[in-house]
């Protein structure tokens, strides 16, 4: 797969613009004492912990119970060689959840909430020479941030500085930093769409520019629309700028015969936007834009005028032991395996998620809801939460506004009964930061654009249809989990019978994961037939650790290491435009039930064991949606091959043979296509095989590995086998090169080879 994300450099002051990604020699240590204060200029940090970023201030253990709350300090130094007619600015992506800024000892920045970028403009603070930077985290429970108490929490939200940090350099007149230069609607570039058909399409752009300098100076601003290296439109427009201001520069490209950008078609444009003063170019960014166009008409969406369903799913961005601290091309494999497993949606559950995971979804075609931080928590008595809620959609839309994967904004804190005043300032300012077509905030109480709610409400509140626009947030877990709406999840003793749930580990065995498929294939289906829905989600992608219990939430099609479930295979087998697949959703071990369950989107599937047909099955692939679930009876049987046929021809097979003796291991380096790179992230696992190389369903046993070159293992270098995979999360290093892993289980091992 094409690599999907664009190396950043470090360029120098005569040079137009420059983002040098400052991920690397920080310093980190735990504030024991929450009044220690390590923000001077100059401090004696030998003691400090050498660290790189994305970085958690604990690894946490893969069912943790609990995660790391507290206070924690980064510092860093950069160099400066010359200032005049330059400007810098500190751009850090996620900080959790408190951060307080000293460049220098002087106090620059105090921010709450730890999913959007904090912005700095160091220009004023730095000096020629060395220069120390000083960052104060705080991801204590917070009545402002919310949401409740880590411990009466449904996920968690770890710590440190998790995203990527970077140095932006500007000259003097420059397009503006959307966090810095804060205008609504303005500020950067902002790319809107308008009058979007096959034939053509309005391309709006606001460029936003300022000069630091004291002289006006007469700048132009050009827009060039290139498919490949094809400019397909253009514009130019004059402005003369005074000295110490800024403006905004408005244009219009007029793209003929567009290819639109969808979920089924991601196309996509490159956007170069460059400021000149007397004719020469002193500024420059590019990016990657869709053309597109989003509707509702009559409660149903319309994307580029055609009437779409989306299938979707919810995702937290926790991975195991590193918790949010994921670097950016781990992000895009999250991505890929949503796309792979047959979902064209995406919701961002319960906060705004990395930018690379953004991108992943613009290229590879995935329509993104995303929301704000928020979750079953409305402070009534504290002013500055609302505050902070209205800063946070601000901030959402204007880091976001430009990913034609965007759908729509969930403004709306999620589970939470909301004023009504409050709900429809939401909203206005959504619309007040994204003033164009297309544009749609969405909440879970009425008031919004769009209606979103999960099936268990509508289900326990006897709702058979709405009259506004719906999006089904969640279905599939919590209807065949509790009692009550799920509201109460820290309070115990609700709980239906596990065997029935949809909340079923790898480990857990053949019937109950097949149990799981058979909850989400019910509720998928009502979904399409008991309501008008223009999307669902079904939660959750991946499994995930909580904080009111150390119990894994483990609803998610793959397990929290990234491995599928069979539910995995029944959302694959629903993409009709995809290619043909069968599954056979059985061990064949001693524990197998009579009845096999097969999924399959061919027309006819025909089972076959020890050389003979044993059953046909048809599979109705015109229904909406597809039927592509079926079990059927097979006692005594330890070989099974399932041949599926479209047209009457075989276009899919799949075989499963009974468990033997274990006796060797196999090693896997899960880059799902993504190229490793440096600094770079990876899941390494390890299969116990029989001599027929089956994997049979074993739990338990220790597992070592061992890294050799320029990477490292983040968390436990000993891992049981989980449904006889044991995972690995390996770290490669910046210079390069060979690494060498090995794995060893008793007297087995395997060993492999990655270059990066």
């Amino acid at each position: 797969m094409k690599k999907l994300l664009t190396a950043l450099f470090l360029l120098f002051a005569f040079v137009l613009h420059a983002e040098e990604r400052m991920n690397h020699d920080w310093l980190f240590r735990i504030a024991n004492d929450a009044t220690a204060d390590y923000s001077a200029e100059k401090l004696d940090c030998s003691d400090w912990q050498k660290v790189r970023l994305p970085h958690t201030p604990r690894y946490e253990k893969y069912y943790p119970g609990e995660q790391w709350q507290g206070i924690c300090w980064y510092r860093h130094t950069i160099e400066v060689d010359k200032l005049r007619g330059e400007q810098l600015w500190l751009n850090i992506e996620g900080a959790m959840n408190v951060a307080d800024v000293w460049v220098n000892g002087v106090h620059c920045t105090h921010h709450l909430g730890g999913y959007l970028p904090v912005a700095v403009d160091l220009t004023s603070h730095l000096h020629k020479g060395k220069n120390s930077i000083a960052v104060r985290l705080d991801n204590n429970d917070n009545p402002i941030t919310g949401p409740r108490p880590m411990k009466k929490l449904d996920f968690m939200f770890y710590g440190g500085l998790y995203r990527n940090v970077s140095l932006i350099r500007k000259g003097e007149v420059a397009i503006t930093h959307p966090f810095i230069d804060t205008t609504p609607a303005e500020g950067g570039v902002f790319v809107t769409y308008d009058k979007v058909s096959e034939r053509s399409a309005d391309v709006n752009v606001a460029v936003s520019v300022e000069n630091d300098g004291r002289k006006a100076k007469n700048i132009i601003v050009v827009n060039r629309l290139l498919d490949g290296v094809k400019v397909v439109a253009e514009s130019r427009n004059g402005h003369k700028l005074a000295g110490k201001s800024r403006t905004t520069v408005k244009s219009k490209m007029v793209v003929k015969n567009p290819r639109l950008w969808s979920h089924l078609s991601p196309a996509r444009y490159t956007l170069q936007t460059t400021i000149e003063v007397g004719g020469k170019v002193v500024d420059e960014e590019s990016r990657k834009i869709g053309i597109r166009s989003i509707e509702i008409k009559d409660n149903e969406l319309y994307v580029n005028g055609k009437k779409s369903f989306l299938r979707g799913v919810n995702r937290h961005q926790c991975h195991p032991y590193i918790g949010y601290a994921v670097c950016d091309n781990a992000q895009v494999r999250d991505a890929v395996r949503i796309k792979e497993a047959g979902f064209d949606f995406v919701r961002l559950s319960h906060y705004p998620q990395s930018t690379a995971f953004l991108e992943a979804c613009d290229s590879l075609g995935i329509f993104v809801l995303n929301c704000v931080f928020g979750w079953q928590y409305f402070n009534k008595k504290e002013p500055k939460f609302r505050e902070f809620c209205y800063q946070q959609t601000r901030d959402m839309v204007r880091r976001d506004r430009n990913h034609p994967s965007i759908l729509a904004w969930e403004a709306s804190l999620n589970e939470t009964k909301q004023p009504a005043d409050f709900i429809a300032e939401m909203s206005r300012l959504v619309h007040e930061e994204y003033p164009a077509p297309y544009c749609y905030s969405a909440g879970w109480q009425r008031g919004y654009d769009i209606y979103v709610e999960s099936r268990q409400f509508r289900i326990f509140n006897n709702i058979k249809d709405h009259d506004v626009p719906l999006i089904v947030s969640e279905y599939g877990d919590w209807e065949y989990y509790a009692n009550d709406g799920g509201l109460t999840q820290y309070v115990r003793g609700w709980r239906q019978k596990p065997e029935l749930t949809s909340r079923q580990l790898r480990e857990d065995g053949e019937r109950r994961m097949v149990q799981m498929v058979e909850n989400v294939y019910t509720a998928h289906i009502d979904n399409l037939t008991s309501v008008k829905a223009m999307a669902d989600g079904f939660w959750v992608m991946f499994d995930y650790n909580r904080g009111y219990t150390a119990e894994i939430e483990a609803s998610g099609v793959m397990s929290l290491d990234r491995l599928p479930k069979y539910a995995y295979y029944y959302y694959r087998s629903l993409r009709p435009e995809g290619e043909p697949m069968v599954y056979i959703a059985s061990y064949l071990d001693e524990n197998s039930p009579e009845e096999k369950a097969i999924i399959s989107n061919c027309e006819i599937v025909k089972l076959i064991s020890n050389g003979n047909e044993v059953a046909t099955l048809n599979f109705d692939t015109k229904a909406t949606p597809m039927r592509t679930f079926q079990k059927v009876a097979l006692p005594n049987c330890n070989n099974l091959t399932a041949v599926g046929y479209r047209n009457g021809k075989e276009v899919a097979r799949h075989t499963v043979l009974a468990p033997e003796k274990a006796e060797k291991i196999a090693l896997e380096v899960s880059n799902c296509g993504i190229t490793l790179g440096k600094n770079d992230q990876v899941f390494v696992y390890v299969h116990l095989k029989d001599k027929n190389n089956t994997t049979p369903n074993f739990t338990g046993g220790e597992v070592r590995l061992a890294v050799e070159g320029d990477a490292f293992i983040e968390g436990e270098k000993v891992s049981p086998f989980r449904a006889g995979v044991a995972s690995f999360v390996v770290r490669t290093g910046d210079k390069g090169g060979n690494i060498k892993v090995r794995a060893e289980y008793g007297a087995m091992t395997d060993s492999a080879q990655i270059s990066f």
